[in-house]
This record gives C-alpha cells, sequence and structure tokens, in this order.
C-alpha cells in the first residue's frame, strides 16, 4: 500500500492503527500520532486507542 501512495499525483491522509510494522513501513510519509478514547461494546474504556495520521501534504496548523 505504500508503494502505491507513493506513486499517486494528488495528496492523501489516511488513519491506520499505530504499530511499529505501519510505522515502518510509511516512514517515508508525515507520520502524526493521535490518541483517543474508545469503546468495546457499550463499555467505555480509560485506555487511549493509538492511531496515526499518514499523509504525503503537511496539514494546516490545528488540523491533526
Amino acid at each position: 500500500m505504500a508503494e502505491q501512495l507513493a506513486a499517486i499525483k494528488g495528496k492523501f491522509i489516511m488513519s491506520i492503527n499505530d504499530t511499529p510494522e505501519i510505522r515502518e513501513a510509511f516512514a517515508a510519509f508525515i507520520l502524526d500520532e493521535v490518541r483517543s478514547p474508545y469503546t468495546f461494546g457499550r463499555q467505555a474504556s480509560e485506555q487511549k486507542a493509538r492511531e496515526l495520521i499518514i499523509s504525503n501534504a503537511d496539514a494546516p496548523a490545528g488540523l491533526l
């Protein structure tokens, strides 16, 4: 997928689980870590989900 995204002519933004393998595969792009609360079933968790926002273009200030 990283190779396909590197070949596109336009801009992209993608959200995906934050893992060491994902960080390695998409290291050539701009990575922004986001932590957000999540629920499992109907119960809220105290843990924060770790997501990566991956892009090939800088986001405007305050967007991420």
